[in-house]
């Protein structure tokens, strides 16, 4: 159960909206997202009168059209500002039922390379592939876009959800996994005003380096690329860093003026 000191930061028609999303019941709501009682069920009820969403059995709810168009609408406005986690795979060793899962799931695409054959399908909106090769078969589940302020715990959500998948796939097909290792490194795509002048100064569409890609996205604006943890977070924290230089060269002039130092 979280902690109710962060309870505060629901208390917005988007937050609680998510939470809706996420759960759908309200006892669920409480117990895994640690908000009271009363305070929930005061949004839950303002939320049904907004028409942002709907009860449809006891204690259970779900989002309107009118609801998923504002969270839409918000976090396409919120992710401009936002840093995006993408291309983050895990592969999930396949050690008993290879037969048995290719015989019984339905499959988007079959994409023979070699000596192995590639099956492409969906779960949970993420992508997953199970490379079916004599040896080392495995289950590759790519993790959807993340958009947040905080790369680790993002990560951490982005290997969450390859769990579930995993998880549903061996309950649904009598799949043994074994432990799910990262295939690659993530990529970031850090939001920039640095990076647009840089490409309007080159007159470039796109600047590759050795860290990254500098290029501008679509409906985002302009977005520094990079698969070096380090070096998003630096780049994230860069604005804040720069504000709190020009505030410390303010109270030196300051100082200065008043005499108490001679720069």
């Amino acid at each position: 159960m979280k902690s109710s000191n962060n309870e505060r930061q629901y208390w917005t028609t988007y937050g609680v909206l998510k939470i809706v999303h996420k759960h759908n019941n309200s006892s669920t709501m409480e117990t895994m997202e640690g908000i009271k009682h009363s305070t929930l069920h005061g949004w839950l009820n303002k939320l049904q009168v907004q028409d942002l969403i709907t009860k449809s059995f006891h204690g259970h709810y779900k989002l309107t059209d009118k609801g998923t168009d504002y969270v839409g609408t918000f976090e396409k406005e919120d992710s401009k500002n936002q840093v995006r986690l993408e291309n983050m795979r895990y592969i999930y060793p396949i050690i008993q039922g290879l037969d048995s899962l290719i015989k019984n799931r339905t499959w988007d695409k079959e994409q023979p390379i070699n000596n192995v054959v590639i099956y492409h399908t969906k779960e949970d909106g993420l992508h997953v592939r199970v490379i079916a090769g004599k040896n080392n078969p495995c289950l590759e589940i790519t993790c959807k876009q993340i958009l947040g302020d905080d790369i680790y715990e993002m990560m951490y959500e982005a290997r969450q959800w390859t769990e579930f998948v995993a998880e549903t796939f061996q309950k649904d097909y009598a799949v043994i996994l074994g432990l799910g290792k990262p295939a690659m490194k993530p990529e970031w795509a850090i939001p920039s005003e640095h990076a647009g002048v840089l490409l309007e100064k080159t007159n470039s569409s796109q600047i590759s380096t050795t860290h990254g890609v500098i290029n501008k996205s679509k409906g985002r604006g302009y977005d520094i690329e990079t698969r070096d943890i380090r070096l998003a977070n630096k780049l994230y924290d860069m604005p804040y860093v720069m504000d709190e230089i020009v505030l410390q060269l303010k109270h030196l002039r300051a100082a200065s003026n008043t005499g108490l130092f001679s720069l």
